[in-house]
């Protein structure tokens, strides 16, 4: 019987680590602090989301995995609120070379963003 249980038990788990390892996209504490910008809504929030956004972004590029959709795009979103147009541009060119189907909301994003400036 236990031979059974521990054959059924290593089949379980050599199915869940293959799952993980063919995952190509790196999260982070993204849920954590994205829920802490909208319990808690304030600077202390809205900093500690973009510093985990840009640590994505680095992770993703060390572990040579793509960054996750809508990282690049809040990033532009976060440089737009802080006047950095040009910088606010460049992640949004990153959302949409990474995921172009994206593109015509970005491109709106961004001319929206503008005309409110």
């Amino acid at each position: 019987m236990r031979v059974v249980f521990s054959i059924i038990l290593l089949v379980f788990l050599s199915g869940c680590v293959k799952k993980v390892s063919q995952s190509n996209l790196y999260w982070g504490n993204y849920s954590s602090t994205l829920y802490m910008v909208k319990k808690e809504p304030g600077e202390a929030s809205n900093l500690a989301h973009e510093k985990e956004l840009q640590s994505i972004v680095e992770t993703s590029t060390e572990m040579n995995l793509r960054v996750p959709p809508g990282i690049y795009a809040e990033l532009g979103l976060f440089a737009m609120e802080r006047g950095d147009t040009a910088l606010a541009q460049s992640y949004f060119g990153l959302e949409q070379d990474t995921y172009p189907a994206g593109a015509t909301l970005m491109q709106k994003t961004l001319k929206n963003k503008l005309s409110e400036s």
